[in-house]
């Protein structure tokens, strides 16, 4: 799939542009809503941090209980702050494509969209606060589920939604023009953009979370620990940007450079993978301090974790290239078709204009 160019500024706006809140309504409720989400922070903190919901055990990520089955499976944990964040968003993606569905370009606010945003966003939640989450703290092999699910499965969901391509239509050409428009044609956002940052950004922020101190201090931070999911969920966003291509963007990869662009996910995971089974010792004392009456031993969840990284990522890599080259083959096929169709019109306009000229005159 191509990438999208930055559009000019002849998108009309979406017809029913008033179903948008005013800015001032939007930033009250926001207001209204982080208020409460701090509010009840301090309440679960000044509480034991958890409570059972019917078979749910949902507290913060500082009073987590020691991993025990089947408790790991319906352990849930719950940060207002960080929940309040992501449904602000989902709220807002809501009401951009409600605004573009009810307008004169509804066409681009597909069914379609809406699901994989959502799936995309709900992935999220349940990896940031579900069992993974609560564990994640505990068991090497959690965070690395979550480490996959946040860099290379739910960024190309939720850009499939097109966030940016809706929210340029739902704004209208005014605000297009004062506050959108400026950014996405400035330098520094061009360059930002480039999918070279995007690939950098893929490799370095993994590799420099792991191996400095930042991931050992994240397990008794909370703060930094959802700091992390940010970064990872960022990281993969821009990487994956230009290759879903349905949002505005002004790198286009050719199929040879997206080929390769993909493929650089296998070095990557390959690296991350053995610096984790390789080494006979727990590279983390915070992980092997802890305890847990199930599950594997430290060095055996860090092995697993190691080789989950390596396999897993090599799969996703591949398959990730395999589609491209698929891609690839599909584009050239059809312009091969486009090249034969065009020749053989060619053809037959010079042989028609050949068999006029060797029409025998009529009598004079």
């Amino acid at each position: 799939m191509s990438s999208s160019k930055l559009p000019g500024k002849r998108i009309p706006a979406a017809g029913s542009a008033f179903l948008l809140p005013r800015p001032r309504s939007f930033a009250g409720l926001a207001l209204a809503g982080f208020a409460l989400s701090v509010l009840l922070t301090f309440a679960m903190r000044a509480g034991d941090g958890g409570a059972s919901v019917g078979f749910l055990f949902v507290c913060t990520i500082a009073a987590v209980p020691p991993p025990e089955f089947p408790g790991v499976l319906t352990t849930f944990a719950f940060e207002p702050i960080p929940v309040y964040v992501l449904v602000t968003i989902g709220a807002g993606y809501l009401l951009v494509f409600r605004a573009v569905r009810s307008g004169s370009q509804r066409r681009l606010a597909s069914t379609r969209r809406l699901i994989s945003f959502l799936s995309g966003l709900l992935l999220v939640l349940l990896t940031v606060f579900g069992p993974l989450a609560a564990y994640s703290s505990t068991f090497l092999t959690a965070h690395m589920i979550q480490h996959f699910v946040l860099i290379t499965i739910a960024p190309p969901l939720l850009l499939a939604g097109a966030p940016l391509t809706l929210l340029l239509v739902a704004a209208g050409r005014a605000r297009r023009d004062r506050w959108l428009y400026p950014l996405l044609h400035s330098r520094w956002f061009i360059g930002f953009t480039n999918p070279l940052v995007g690939l950098v950004l893929f490799a370095v922020i993994p590799v420099g979370w792991y191996i400095s101190p930042a991931f050992e201090q994240s397990l008794t931070n909370v703060w930094l620990h959802y700091l992390g999911y940010g970064i990872f969920l960022f990281a993969g966003t821009h990487y994956w940007w230009p290759i879903v291509g349905v949002n505005p963007s002004r790198w286009n990869l050719s199929h040879p450079i997206r080929v390769a662009y993909l493929f650089a996910l296998v070095p990557i995971h390959a690296f991350l993978g053995s610096l984790f089974y390789e080494p006979t010792q727990v590279i983390y004392e915070d992980l092997q301090a802890l305890p847990r009456y199930w599950g594997p031993s430290p060095l055996f969840d860090q092995q697993i974790a190691g080789a989950m990284m390596f396999i897993v990522g090599e799969i996703i890599g591949i398959i990730a290239t395999l589609v491209a080259a698929s891609r690839w083959a599909s584009a050239d096929e059809r312009e091969g078709k486009r090249i034969d169709a065009a020749l053989a019109r060619k053809r037959a306009r010079a042989a028609a204009d050949a068999g006029v000229d060797s029409e025998p005159e009529g009598p004079r």
